[in-house]
């Protein structure tokens, strides 16, 4: 007796040590993703298309956190069944089975569809959008004169952008994300979930988990996104290398480019342990080596993971992008370096041309 006293002591100590965990952070994620967007309204020089997509990164984040709370609540819920049962027909429902809340388990099963390469299609879109733009912000050509005369303390002005850039990157993933998930309501098609220890939910037999629906979705919410990101970072990268030799190398467009980077990676490697259950499926099948780290990484550990790292955004935005952290209008220290070196080239080159003409005209006389 006393044996299984103390198993179920710890037991019940680790399921609420996790539960506490999870409040804990998930506090943290939605503190510091809600400052995001003070930071950006804050600043106008964050309104454009980059610092808008950012925000949309949050919102996923903190509906990420939604969606854990939700499974831990429920998994929480399923350990008392008398609660449940209280209110259903049956009395020998396993509730932890997909068919015993189909419904419940399709909105679940979708919305961790969507929300999964929601995001992988946002980054992919923004590293898109940072290949297709200019390596550096545009500078002013306007004189130290003009700046004083339209009341600017600095030659720099916020970043211009046609409405529809914005527009496309914010819309696109999403209506992208959904049109891949339809499918998982339509055809009642859902997945395991589990946010705790023991504690899975909506099971569902092996031909339903690792079916050709969910293969489809991991092709086309995770790998081709993870290439698109992999290749236009390696050509950010050389561009950049090429803009360091002949330009100005510093800018607040490098950062961003060094933030995508930052968030990728690590997104990238999680998203891949989610999936490790059905790669090793696959690769059974075509009768290939498993990776065999299914072990090492349990898939609530890979989930509690991915919510946690909803503080990513913040934390490298913070400490890479300065003008988040200033809470007021005011550029990048870097680009107002740019734009200062410009202005003394500027006037370097005015005082030449104006020694050349006096002396030109001397001469004339």
């Amino acid at each position: 007796m006393n044996g299984r006293y103390d198993q179920y002591n710890m037991t019940f100590g680790l399921e609420w040590a996790w539960v506490g965990g999870y409040t804990t952070l998930s506090s943290l994620v939605v503190i510091f993703n809600l400052l995001l967007f003070f930071s950006v309204l804050r600043n106008k020089f964050l309104h454009y298309s980059f610092h808008y997509v950012v925000l949309a990164l949050s919102i996923r984040n903190l509906c990420q956190v939604c969606l854990t709370l939700w499974l831990v609540f429920l998994a929480k819920l399923v350990q008392l069944p008398w609660l449940l049962q209280a209110t259903m027909s049956s009395d020998d429902l396993d509730l932890t089975q997909s068919t015993s809340m189909p419904l419940m388990c399709q909105i679940l099963s979708m919305s961790d569809h969507f929300l999964m390469t929601t995001l992988m299609i946002y980054l992919a879109s923004l590293s898109v959008y940072l290949l297709s733009r200019k390596p550096n912000p545009p500078l002013s050509t306007m004189s130290q004169t003009t700046w004083k005369l339209y009341g600017l303390n600095t030659g720099l002005v916020p970043v211009k952008e046609k409405w529809w850039v914005s527009f496309l990157l914010l819309l696109l993933p999403p209506v992208l994300s959904a049109l891949l998930c339809l499918p998982a309501p339509l055809l009642y098609i859902t997945h395991p979930l589990i946010a705790l220890p023991g504690g899975s939910l909506c099971n569902v037999p092996d031909t339903i988990q690792f079916n050709t629906y969910h293969l489809s979705v991991a092709i086309l919410g995770f790998c081709v996104p993870v290439l698109v990101i992999f290749f236009i970072l390696i050509a950010l990268s050389i561009r950049r290398c090429i803009t360091c030799v002949y330009g100005s190398c510093a800018s607040s467009f490098c950062k961003e480019e060094v933030s995508l980077s930052l968030l990728s990676l690590p997104y990238i490697v999680i998203h891949l342990t989610l999936y490790l259950p059905l790669l090793d499926h696959y690769l059974d099948k075509l009768q290939l080596p498993q990776l065999g780290l299914q072990s090492h990484v349990a898939p609530e550990v890979a989930r509690a993971v991915e919510t946690v790292m909803g503080l990513l955004l913040p934390a490298v935005l913070y400490s890479l992008l300065p003008a988040y952290s200033r809470f007021s209008s005011e550029p990048d220290g870097t680009d107002m370096k740019r734009s200062q070196t410009n202005m003394d080239n500027m006037t370097h080159s005015r005082r030449i041309s104006e020694a050349s003409l006096a002396i030109s005209s001397g001469g004339c006389a």
